[in-house]
């Protein structure tokens, strides 16, 4: 019955065919294992949907800590040569300066109260509109407008000192 879009929104958010199909897969079985726990105080495609989202969620985990793995076992200089002579990616300094500030602000972000977080990672990240969020979240549309502006301005604050204008 929600196959469809729940494949729709895994696409979406993962990019990846093989990706997407291995997210639905894992969030029906998932939803099968827990529905004696499914509470009804929802619809049980938002519940899915929470689901395919912290699937994700930790996928992009996942990914992150596997690259971060490969590029510390290159350090050995076989590897760090041949990767100068096919990388035509950016400079190692610009590198290093994306690195920081992509750090800087995945620390921001966790620092930030857990409903501003969540509903920056849903909007920002994962692309939900507002009525998405506010049914994954069970609140109006427009708090999550005022926890989103609450939530950036704190990132701006948190930022700006960091950041070149």
């Amino acid at each position: 019955m929600y196959e469809r879009r729940i494949y729709g929104v895994a696409l979406r958010l993962s990019e990846n065919q093989d990706d997407a199909a291995d997210l639905t897969q894992e969030a029906f079985l998932r939803a099968f294992r827990g529905w004696k726990n499914f509470r009804k105080e929802s619809q049980a495609y938002t519940w899915l949907y929470r689901i395919l989202v912290n699937l994700n969620k930790d996928r992009i985990g996942r990914e992150a800590r596997k690259r971060e793995k490969e590029t510390m076992s290159l350090s050995d200089d076989s590897a760090e040569s041949a990767k100068a002579l096919f990388d035509t990616g950016p400079t190692p300094d610009q590198s290093a300066e994306t690195g920081e500030i992509r750090g800087m602000l995945m620390r921001a972000i966790r620092d930030l109260q857990p409903g501003y977080r969540e509903c920056i990672v849903l909007k920002d990240i994962e692309g939900l509109s507002y009525e998405q969020i506010a049914e994954v979240m069970g609140i109006t549309v427009e708090a999550v407008r005022s926890r989103l502006a609450r939530a950036r301005q704190q990132l701006r604050q948190t930022l700006a000192p960091h950041l070149k204008a």
